[in-house]
């Protein structure tokens, strides 16, 4: 089962729409909830889908579903600084659980910014029209938006490929691959890789008692702990680009296979897409401050970890966004 549609669909869709400012921020939950105990999840598909005079209550999903994908975002980049301060100081095993939910974050911004997710709303005040919309997935496809609640075959066939709570949103981000000219973004191999960084290596990691799964560095309590604690240093290369990997490695010892299986690089290149993507469609707008990712750098204290990786990660992030980028072209409140 393909859920097709065009990317230029979706970069059409964000045309008469500008992100903004929120002192009030309701959740994309909330705001389908107040939509689902008027009517079924059916008719409120037909009102999205509708032709409106007045597109503020189009635009205020639009609002809900970006806003939650630059949220997710920032904590994906800033668990990915962490995870490197974890690996600086050989704790493998929580740095190695830092990358997944790093992935796991932008996996849920990806799918956010083309909009599309799943949605569980609890109970809470007034019952819904149709207990099946209390789970369901939702897309801008290429005939509109479609709802699909609980009992419809495509949230069955989508439900059958993972339903815990976080194999969903993989699932989600599978079907990216149906967006017609996604493939054209050169980075989209990194976002949509599962092999290295997925539900089952942290499964295994945070939980599995077998040996070498899971806490590979206390695997050896009952003997020399401080020598095998460190059986797998820190490994400092520079991982913004292939170039600066291989910088200060011997052209006989270079193995472009570490650099391709290198999670801090999968998340780097990730990222990258993502702000690619984020930039074709949406643009300069008030809630995007790339200076705030400038921040956290200092928040983390990377250029004393690796002043070469923060310089680094502040060139290429400005290189991509070298056109003019005014967060502040409405007036911000708080400024």
């Amino acid at each position: 089962m393909q859920f097709q549609v065009e990317y230029s669909k979706i970069k059409a869709s964000y045309n008469s729409y500008k992100p903004y400012f929120e002192t009030h921020r309701e959740s994309v939950e909330s705001l389908f909830r107040h939509y689902l105990i008027q009517g079924k999840g059916s008719d409120f598909e037909a009102f999205l889908n509708e032709k409106h005079d007045d597109m503020e209550v189009i635009n205020e999903f639009k609002q809900k579903f970006i806003y939650n994908s630059t949220l997710c975002l920032f904590r994906s980049f800033d668990l990915l600084l962490s995870l490197l301060t974890l690996d600086a100081k050989n704790f493998h095993t929580w740095s190695d659980v830092t990358a997944y939910y790093s992935k796991f974050y932008l996996i849920k911004a990806v799918n956010f910014l083309l909009q599309r997710g799943y949605i569980e709303l609890k109970k809470d005040g007034k019952p819904l029209k149709d207990k099946n919309d209390s789970k369901f997935y939702f897309f801008l496809l290429e005939n509109g938006y479609k709802v699909f609640s609980q009992g419809t075959p495509e949230f069955n066939h989508l439900k059958s490929q993972g339903s815990g709570s976080h194999q969903t949103w993989w699932t989600v981000m599978e079907s990216v691959r149906d967006i017609n000219g996604i493939e054209n973004f050169k980075r989209v191999g990194f976002l949509l890789d599962k092999h290295w960084i997925n539900p089952k290596t942290r499964n295994e990691i945070n939980y599995s008692l077998e040996y070498l799964e899971g806490f590979r560095e206390l695997e050896w309590f009952d003997s020399n702990l401080k020598n095998h604690h460190r059986f797998r240093s820190g490994d400092s290369r520079n991982f913004t680009s292939m170039n600066n990997y291989f910088a200060k490695t011997p052209p006989e010892d270079c193995d472009i296979g570490d650099y391709y299986t290198d999670v801090k690089v999968i998340l780097w290149e990730s990222i990258l897409c993502y702000l690619e993507l984020y930039k074709d469609l949406i643009g300069a707008n008030q809630i995007f401050r790339i200076d705030n990712l400038f921040e956290l750098l200092d928040i983390h204290e990377i250029k004393t970890l690796n002043s070469d990786i923060s310089s680094s990660v502040i060139q290429t992030i400005s290189k991509l966004f070298e056109e003019e980028w005014d967060p502040f072209a409405v007036d911000d409140p708080f400024r």
